[in-house]
């Protein structure tokens, strides 16, 4: 009180503050100011950003580990879909009475259908250097001609007349 004047009020700056002291409210400090759509949703906006910047780096490399997922899922069905080598010999075992239906589930690289009625099929042997043609006319009838082929020589038998079992053994990679 000196001079007739009240004294200044100083804050002390190593005083905390309060924090259950009132703020001023949002609205007294953007008085005056227009409020446009981006100050309304600044966290709506903060979050599409977040979600279009994870998507822009990250969503590719999930794209393409599905698309690896599927592709390999496919390369799986299609090893299953083809002839083991058990099946070849189950077959061979039969000879003569071999038919078309022995062949039918697996799957065809190869399938001809002539128009005098001629059918041909071509079976790989999953995971063997050996290849099946089946062929004949009309699925009707039996088969007319069984060949196994060996992708090693390039030689073959015919299912009916020679040895399959000692041409597998012959030309298997690792001899098995």
């Amino acid at each position: 009180m000196m001079n007739g004047q009240e004294p200044e009020h100083r804050e002390n700056p190593y005083k905390k503050q309060n924090p259950y002291k009132k703020q001023p409210k949002a609205e007294e400090a953007t008085k005056g100011q227009t409020e446009t759509f981006v100050t309304r949703n600044v966290k709506l906006i903060t979050f599409l950003v977040c979600v279009a910047v994870f998507l822009v780096f990250l969503g590719p490399l999930s794209v393409w580990r599905i698309s690896e997922m599927v592709n390999a899922k496919q390369e799986q069905e299609a090893l299953e879909a083809q002839m083991p080598i058990g099946a070849l010999l189950a077959i061979a075992d039969k000879g003569a009475d071999a038919s078309w239906s022995d062949f039918r589930k697996f799957d065809k690289s190869e399938s001809i259908n002539d128009k005098d009625g001629y059918v041909g099929w071509t079976l790989q042997v999953r995971n063997e250097p050996f290849y099946v043609i089946v062929g004949g006319y009309g699925t009707k009838v039996p088969p007319q001609t069984i060949r196994v082929y060996s992708l090693i020589t390039g030689e073959s038998v015919d299912l009916f007349r020679d040895d399959v079992h000692a041409f597998v053994e012959q030309n298997q990679i690792n001899g098995d």
